[in-house]
Parts: C-alpha cells; sequence; structure tokens
C-alpha cells in the first residue's frame, strides 16, 4: 500500500529565516523589493512571512500573484541574428516564489526519501545524482551484458522542449495515485499548476510588452521536484 501525504508540516521562523539568508540574491521585475534588501531584513521579515506560507499551505492554494510571468527573449549567443529560434526565453520568478518552493520542496522530498518512492535509477533532479551517475549505470549494465556475451542495444529518446509536454491531469492522477499525495496536499499542487499566465517583455522594442497568454499546459521549467515526479516510471 502506498504510504499517503495529506498535509503538509507548518514553516517555522527559524527555518524561513535560514531560507532567506541561504537563497541566491537574484531580483526579477515580478519582486516588490530588491532581493538584497529582503536578505539583510530577514530577521524582521521572517515572523511576517511565516504566517502566509503556512496559510498558503494548510488552504491549499497558491498564491495567485506568483501564477504571473514575464518572459524575456534572449540571444541564446552573441553575434547571431535576431531571429525567433535564436532566442531563448528566460522565465524568472519572483524571490518569495522560490522561497515558498523551496519549502513544499523540502517536505515532499522528505516524504519521498523516508517511504522509498524515488525510483532509485532515477538520476535528474537528485542529491548526489547527475548525467554522471546515469551514464555509469547504463555503460556498467553495457559491461555486464559483454561479460555474459549478449549484444546489447541503446535507445535514447529526447524530448524537445518536455516540461512544455507535460500534461497536468495526468501528473496530478499520478502525485495521487503512485506517490499518495491526498488532501490540501494534492489541492496545492493543483492550485500551483492551474491558472497561470505571462506577458512577453522585448528589449529590441522599446522594452514593450505583449498582452497576457493563458497556458492551459506545460510545467513550470524552474519547478524540477514536479518534473522530476513526472519523469519516474509508471
Amino acid at each position: 500500500m502506498v504510504p499517503t501525504l495529506d498535509e503538509w508540516t507548518a514553516v517555522s521562523v527559524d527555518e524561513v529565516d535560514k531560507l532567506l539568508g541561504s537563497a541566491l540574491c537574484k531580483t526579477c521585475q515580478l519582486d516588490p523589493a530588491p532581493t538584497w534588501l529582503v536578505k539583510e531584513l530577514r530577521t524582521l521579515l521572517s515572523p511576517f512571512l511565516t504566517p502566509l506560507f503556512n496559510k498558503s499551505l494548510a488552504s491549499g492554494i497558491f498564491p495567485s500573484e506568483f501564477k504571473k510571468a514575464v518572459v524575456r527573449p534572449l540571444l541564446k549567443k552573441n553575434g547571431l541574428d535576431a531571429s525567433q529560434k535564436q532566442n531563448a526565453c528566460v522565465e524568472p520568478v519572483s524571490f518569495f516564489y522560490k522561497l515558498l518552493e523551496r519549502i513544499v520542496q523540502r517536505r515532499l522530498q522528505t516524504f519521498l526519501d523516508g517511504n522509498g518512492l524515488m525510483p532509485w535509477t532515477q538520476s535528474a533532479y537528485r542529491q548526489f545524482h547527475s548525467t554522471e551517475t546515469a551514464i555509469m549505470k547504463a555503460y556498467n549494465d553495457l559491461l555486464l551484458a559483454a561479460d555474459e556475451g549478449q549484444v546489447s542495444a541503446l535507445c535514447l529518446l529526447d524530448l524537445t522542449a518536455a516540461f512544455d509536454s507535460v500534461d497536468r491531469d495526468l501528473l496530478l492522477l499520478r502525485l495521487e495515485r503512485q506517490f499518495g499525495l491526498r488532501g490540501s496536499v494534492l489541492q496545492w499542487f493543483c492550485s500551483y499548476l492551474s491558472d497561470r499566465s505571462f506577458q512577453v517583455v522585448t528589449v529590441v522594442y522599446c522594452g514593450s510588452t505583449s498582452s497576457t497568454v493563458f497556458i492551459v499546459c506545460s510545467v513550470p521549467q524552474e519547478s524540477a521536484f514536479i518534473h522530476t515526479l513526472h519523469s519516474g516510471p509508471c
């Protein structure tokens, strides 16, 4: 029987203070204040941020303001022509968005590791795992097969825009059935994935902003822990 997780543990003021202190000093235009200033005043701000984060965890609602993104097309390499194919879409998120996501990631990872729910062959987005460990596993399997006189064939699948190909309904179904997420925890992820939108800001045309586009599929690229759950075996 799959273990279940139906509610998040509350975050403490001390945990928020440590997260603020260890966070990278990056700021995007969605932030209400520069990140360096928030980090410098973290002792004063932590008691106010903690109940806000706990409200999101307890209610299963991801703040709607965090679902709005600003996309900036940037050239992949200097010297290329400014065509659409040469642009990489950079989508920075707000500092408090990343803090809340980090809080959830810690709790989810503890639950998955504690109950042995992460596939042991999963290398992406895991501590002490990387492309190197994945290659070593495949190489070792090939050597073992060769020692036994077997013929091996390696099939590689490269998904273009993998994050954009994730089916949200299927992902939520897997979170519930395969990983045992229930109650306000599953509701939080449902809220996290739904009602997202973005606007494109161009540098070429004097920083003009496009109309709002609502996203009906895919998952945020910065949400590595979400993509990890979807990429595991059925």
